[in-house]
């Protein structure tokens, strides 16, 4: 059997957050270090949390003029003779996404045209093997509020559905669980319609939680050791075998797909384990310092009530973990657009671990990426970027699950004056990372 990669690409992203109001989102996805981990679970046949599996490193790879090469050389497709890709956009849905999600969509035909013609300079010369087999799905970054009467946060929201019932306008109509592309193929139509499915409106909750929800879109329910909270059974468990069969495609006995996880969201990442975090003043005793907390800040002074890192660390890498595929984690987030731009990346060798670590200490110290409550506006935490476009706030989680990711992570900013930019680099980075 051929193996391929597993390139989780977790794209944070979007652009930073305009609220018309003024008011950033009733409840942000801050996190900083994470606390109290959840149940762990295994990753279908022959890979645990504990021990997720051959999932690989791409040690030998460095970033060259924005392209991932190494001691194989570039220009290779990642998923070796296969060329088949499932690409999953968890795309935040809440108030401040309206300007972000509009950006996302404008990228759709070019990324497509990228991906599978091979031809990332567009000038009629491919550089790369192209995409032959892709599919597209769409999840939200909105779980609900378990219970809680938040605005938009209703019941147990989205939790990891695949959806296909597109809100824009132009785009009233029903589309399958999941879009597939096949060589040959009108890739222009296939962009149109993801580009629809990617514009969920702003009317999720506010507490976000990205990484939960592509977690429990892709887990198998078969394998109930690992669990989401929700109010109801069905909730609970995953729906990779389910709602979302036939996405995700790693069967051992058949050639696994790459999986690029893609979050659109311009807040980190809140997914918590105890619900009590978004519960209201009034459900508190009169000594729980909660009471006194602002919702936007809940996630802050309650790491200790969020899952731990590791959680996605070793779940994303398990469900590939028996097929030796590989899972690369890339995010387009919050992060000072001079941190990670094509100058930064040029003095990083991708390959060498204390640049690598170097590379993300500077991210993680840099002081607008420290979180910190904001000296003006007390109900909310200082902003990691302050455009023209609108905001967003420090990434925390992100980076730092990123960085666990090691040689096969990359992280982009979406502060920038549009997505252009970060979308080039981290197609060449899919297309080109040496097997």
């Amino acid at each position: 059997m051929t193996l391929g990669w597993v390139f989780l690409l977790v794209l944070l992203a979007g652009g930073c957050s305009s609220d018309p109001s003024g008011q950033r989102d009733p409840v942000p996805g801050s996190g900083g270090t994470s606390g109290t981990g959840g149940a762990g679970g295994t990753g279908g046949a022959g890979g645990s949390l504990e021990n997720p599996g051959t999932g690989g490193a791409l040690s030998d790879a460095s970033l060259e003029d924005g392209r991932m090469c190494g001691s194989g050389g570039c220009g290779r497709f990642l998923t070796g003779t296969t060329g088949t890709l499932d690409m999953l956009f968890v795309v935040d849905s809440s108030r401040s996404m309206q300007q972000e999600q509009a950006s996302l969509a404008l990228e759709f035909p070019r990324l497509m045209r990228k991906l599978t013609s091979g031809d990332h300079n567009e000038d009629g010369t491919p550089e790369y093997e192209p995409v032959v087999d892709l599919h597209l799905g769409v999840v939200s970054t909105n779980r609900g509020a378990y219970q809680r009467a938040h605005e938009g946060c209703s019941g147990t929201g989205d939790s990891g559905r695949l959806l296909h019932s597109p809100v824009a306008a132009g785009c009233e109509r029903e589309l399958p669980a999941f879009l597939t592309y096949e060589a040959g193929g009108d890739g222009e139509q296939v962009a149109q319609d993801f580009a629809c499915l990617t514009q969920l409106g702003t009317l999720g909750c506010g507490y976000e939680q990205p990484l939960e929800s592509a977690l429990q879109a892709l887990w198998p329910s078969a394998d109930s050791t690992l669990q989401f909270i929700a109010e109801d059974s069905d909730s609970m468990l995953g729906r990779g075998d389910r709602d979302n069969a036939g996405f995700l495609r790693n069967d051992p006995e058949g050639e696994p797909a790459t999986l690029a996880i893609v979050l659109v969201t311009d807040e980190d990442d809140c997914s918590a384990f105890d619900p009590m975090l978004w519960a209201p003043p009034s459900a508190f005793l009169p000594e729980d310092p909660r009471i006194e907390q602002p919702l936007n800040l809940r996630c802050f002074h309650n790491r200790s009530s969020l899952y731990e890192i590791e959680r996605y660390h070793a779940g994303f890498r398990a469900l590939h973990g028996w097929t030796g595929a590989r899972v690369l984690f890339a995010a387009i987030v919050g992060v000072p657009v001079e941190l990670v731009d094509q100058a930064a990346l040029s003095n990083v060798d991708w390959n060498d671990t204390a640049q690598r670590e170097a590379h993300y200490d500077k991210i993680l110290n840099h002081p607008r990426m420290i979180e910190k409550i904001d000296e003006v506006d007390t109900e909310n935490l200082a902003t990691s970027c302050d455009t023209e476009h609108g905001v967003a706030y420090p990434p925390r989680r992100i980076v730092q699950l990123a960085r666990k990711f090691g040689p096969n992570s990359l992280v982009q900013s979406i502060c920038g004056d549009n997505l252009g930019p970060p979308i080039d680099i981290i197609v060449r980075h899919v297309v080109e990372a040496p097997l």
